[in-house]
């Protein structure tokens, strides 16, 4: 009795996760093509296909529903630039690495980071991260490397920040973006701004 009632709970258990990434897609898309405004729960059980009080089962409401959405996305986001920058032997390949990479993560899921830009530019929930404190540490090291030419390394990381906030939205709404093209030409124009200039002896 007790294997069948532990096969039944593993069963409800994989319904239960199913049917809450099911709700969870329903929301992303949702969001991308409505707005975060206009992403209620009736219209998100709407594209899922189920009943308004089958997410209330399974969330507590829109709040923890967004909120699980936010937080298994940056997750992701965070498991594949450390993918990305694991091979990476300086500071200035490290940070090609997080450039590019986030543009191709966003390549391939765009929906999902064009709706996780949405919540967060109209008072969703933010992302639990601090890619500003994080990106300004890689320069400030980078500079004291010698690596990197001085500039501020905050205003600078503010600066990359801003030019990766507007990926999702140019991916998502450009059809004839290449985004490996994208990717390249992200990284290397912040190459060249960070990069100490060598002087030739002549």
């Amino acid at each position: 009795m007790r294997s069948g009632n532990q096969s039944g709970d593993q069963t409800r258990s994989f319904i239960e996760q199913a049917r809450r990434a099911q709700i969870m897609h329903a929301a992303v898309e949702t969001i991308a093509e409505l707005g975060f405004a206009k992403a209620s729960l009736v219209r998100i059980a709407g594209r899922a296909g189920i009943s308004p009080g089958l997410i209330s089962y399974h969330f507590a409401g829109k709040d923890e529903l967004i909120e699980r959405v936010v937080t298994e996305t940056v997750t992701e986001i965070g498991a594949a630039m450390q993918r990305r920058v694991g091979d990476a032997d300086t500071y200035l390949d490290t940070l090609r690495a997080l450039i590019s990479g986030f543009v191709l993560f966003c390549a391939e899921n765009r929906t999902r980071m064009y709706a996780l830009r949405e919540i967060e530019t109209n008072g969703g929930p933010a992302p639990a991260s601090d890619t500003v404190g994080e990106l300004t540490g890689l320069l400030a090291d980078g500079q004291r490397d010698g690596e990197f030419r001085e500039f501020d390394p905050r205003l600078m990381a503010v600066t990359i920040d801003a030019a990766l906030h507007a990926v999702p939205g140019q991916l998502y709404t450009r059809s004839d973006l290449d985004p490996a093209h994208y990717a390249e030409e992200l990284a290397e124009t912040f190459a060249q701004a960070v990069r100490r200039r060598r002087k030739w002896l002549t």
